[in-house]
């Protein structure tokens, strides 16, 4: 099922939904999930939602929670544009809170930091756009299930703290 998704992307397709369940039931089989597991970035619109339910359902399992982490757009902009990755190890850098010591130089490795292609304001915008249009609506899904955790992240000090608090 992977070789058949990694194709579609690489055509420039969209992975179908019955596809990527394919892949979600075998993953979620594994023993690695037997005592927990956590979706990140996934589901992505209301049908991925209804076919994870009927997934989990199926496995006699069903979700605990879904966590939305709620950032206002300005913010996400501005983290995101200001992000820069060193191209040869990874580091993430962030040119307002936490800049490099020699700009667009990485700390640790001596490569360079630079902004990916698609941190721009434009690719941003186009992704929050998408992200409007497909994802947001699971909101309103999940608050319907009941299972609606809503973490605010405008100060992402204590995100993390505040989703275990949340979650238990």
């Amino acid at each position: 099922l992977g070789k058949q998704a990694q194709a579609a992307m690489k055509a420039g397709d969209l992975v179908s939904d019955d596809l990527i369940m394919g892949i979600m039931e075998e993953r979620l089989q594994e023993d690695d999930c037997k005592s927990g597991y956590l979706l990140d970035g996934f589901p992505r619109t209301i049908p991925q939602a209804e076919a994870l339910k009927a997934l989990l359902e199926k496995m006699g399992e069903k979700l605990d929670a879904a966590v939305e982490i709620d950032v206002p757009r300005d913010v996400i902009l501005d983290r995101l544009t200001t992000r820069r990755t060193c191209e040869s190890c990874g580091a993430i850098y962030n040119t307002k809170s936490n800049p490099t010591k020699v700009e667009g130089v990485c700390d640790k490795c001596g490569g360079a930091a630079v902004q990916r292609e698609d941190e721009t304001e434009e690719a941003i915008s186009n992704r929050l756009n998408v992200y409007n249009d497909q994802t947001a609506p699971l909101v309103g899904f999940y608050k319907e299930e009941g299972l609606l955790l809503s973490v605010d992240a405008t100060s992402s000090q204590s995100v993390i703290d505040a989703i275990q608090a949340k979650i238990g």
